[in-house]
């Protein structure tokens, strides 16, 4: 008999404890009766030293392919190198796909699945290469064409293996590719003769990245798994995070606060909604903009480290005393 993943299971019973079909009382006996039958050997707590050894192996392994490609081969013509990646990013594939069907395999899997999105999205960008549209004498025009094209592969690199091998670590690459090709038409907008996406460019990617965050708050969505889900969270609030910190560290002014008020807009969404990730991405929004209004204010002076020190250390005790006197009962999901 199937059983739910434990995170998935909460995350049902708090939905059906609040619609009120279910009350607080049934949803931790069924919670407690799928912990009990769950079958011997399935368990989602801790991480075995084989798991590590997978997730460990297959990532160094990818780190070694993207070494090769910039160092033993950098002598080789562009489509021999273009014709070498798209073989290597095909074994990777299909060693994904075997050892995701086979005893014990899932961890080598995703490691490898999330491998093959990377260098198939590495292979586009070398094909755009081999015609020079990539490097100093590639026009802006080239440039977005390459970068647009290259994104939406590796995206669809990404969400295949994490639909179909599957590998949940692959959900990380589809939404920060997509945000990165939805900044070339803001850099096509608001800074078109430019070689670089800018600010139009920037601001177009945070606005995506929220909106692809929210596209897997809720369960069932974009057919992932769980665990896939979240991993794709990741992947649109952190480049949604990376460009908006860029903007207010880079441009000042007005786009400080924005970084405050996606902060708090993403706070409110993420309690309401339940959704651990974004609470913490909210909380480091947060944080990134006092300390860049600290650090503009004393000018990176000793005073400006003290102070984040303190307004650290006093959120953590606060954080402390709030727990102790009960607030520990709003839970923020499982």
């Amino acid at each position: 008999m199937a059983h739910f993943h434990e995170d998935d299971l909460h995350e049902v019973l708090d939905r059906w404890t609040g619609e009120g079909l279910i009350s607080a009382d049934q949803a931790e006996a069924i919670a407690a009766h799928e912990r009990a039958n769950r079958p011997e050997g399935v368990t989602h707590e801790g991480v075995s030293g084989g798991v590590l050894l997978q997730y460990a192996g297959s990532l160094v392994a990818l780190g070694a392919m993207l070494g090769l490609y910039v160092t033993v081969l950098d002598d080789v013509s562009d489509w021999s190198r273009f014709g070498l990646m798209v073989g290597v990013a095909m074994v990777w594939t299909g060693l994904a796909w075997l050892l995701g069907r086979a005893t014990a395999g899932a961890p080598a899997a995703d490691a490898l699945g999330f491998g093959a999105a990377v260098l198939w999205y590495a292979a586009s960008l070398q094909a755009f290469a081999a015609i020079d549209w990539i490097g100093g004498e590639a026009t802006p025009g080239q440039l977005r064409v390459t970068f647009l094209v290259t994104s939406l592969v590796g995206a669809t690199a990404a969400y295949v293996a994490a639909l179909k091998v599957p590998a949940p670590l692959a959900g990380l690459a589809a939404p920060v590719a997509l945000a990165w090709g939805a900044g070339t038409f803001g850099w096509w907008v608001g800074n078109a003769g430019e070689n670089a996406p800018g600010v139009g460019g920037a601001q177009v990617m945070v606005v995506v990245g929220f909106v692809l965050a929210a596209l897997a708050f809720t369960e069932g969505s974009l057919r992932l798994d769980h665990r896939a889900r979240t991993w794709w969270q990741i992947g649109a609030l952190g480049i949604a995070n990376i460009a908006a910190v860029f903007l207010a560290i880079g441009e000042g002014g007005a786009y400080e606060g924005l970084l405050f008020a996606y902060a708090v807009g993403l706070a409110v969404a993420a309690i309401a909604a339940r959704q651990r990730v974004a609470v913490v991405f909210a909380a480091v929004s947060l944080y990134e903009y006092i300390g860049i209004v600290v650090f503009r204010t004393f000018e990176g002076a000793m005073a400006a480290i003290i102070i984040l020190a303190l307004i650290g250390l006093g959120t953590a005790l606060g954080g402390t005393v709030a727990q102790r006197g009960g607030l520990h009962r709003f839970r923020f999901g499982r």
